[in-house]
């Protein structure tokens, strides 16, 4: 008696058992949304730290720089012709993944634009600039890979410190006075990101 409760119970649990771990290793699952949700937020927050480190000037300073390069697969400061200085910024809460990479895009409220040679352009009022970020790993270790448009994105109060600096420092007469109108001409700007 025993044993044909054992094949008429038992056995067919056995079968289920087997069949649902034979067709898991034939259609493996994604993660699990908890470990999505993780690496998701890593992401973001990886992001977010470079945000703020760029918004508080640390590309237009070379002291600062390693701060940054912690955060880059870059070893150097990637060159730029034009710093795009912004009121604040919004990282999107959700990353996408596509080809084991990550891309978070970061929404941006410009106050204008300084450009190597041209001097500083201010932007109309609620002028936005949308930036991917590609966020990739090795060995576990994810950091930014890619930025598109990759310049620099200080605020108002980081800008101002480095004209200033460079009108201190450049002897090239053209040059300090393309720092110096584009100082007056941000000092002027409202650095609210609700001014008209």
């Amino acid at each position: 008696m025993p044993f044909l409760l054992f094949r008429r119970f038992v056995l067919p649990m056995v079968f289920v058992f087997a069949a649902g771990s034979a067709a898991r290793a034939q259609f493996p699952l994604p993660l699990n949304h908890v470990e999505q949700d993780t690496k998701a937020e890593q992401i973001r927050e990886l992001v977010s730290k470079y945000c703020r480190l760029d918004y508080e000037g640390a590309r237009l300073d070379p002291q600062a720089w390693p701060k940054l390069q912690a955060l880059l697969w870059s070893t150097t400061n990637p060159d730029y012709t034009q710093i795009d200085i912004v009121s604040h910024y919004t990282v999107e809460t959700a990353p996408v993944l596509a080809h084991g990479k990550y891309t978070i895009t970061v929404h941006y409220r410009l106050l204008g634009r300084f450009e190597t040679g041209i001097g500083y352009t201010p932007e109309a009022a609620k002028s936005d600039e949308d930036v991917d970020y590609t966020v990739t790993a090795v060995n576990d270790e994810w950091r930014i890979n890619d930025a598109d448009p990759n310049f620099p994105h200080p605020s108002r109060a980081a800008m101002l410190k480095w004209l200033n600096d460079k009108i201190s420092t450049t002897q090239d007469a053209s040059a300090k006075n393309l720092y110096q109108e584009a100082l007056r001409e941000l000092q002027a700007q409202s650095g609210s990101p609700f001014a008209k």
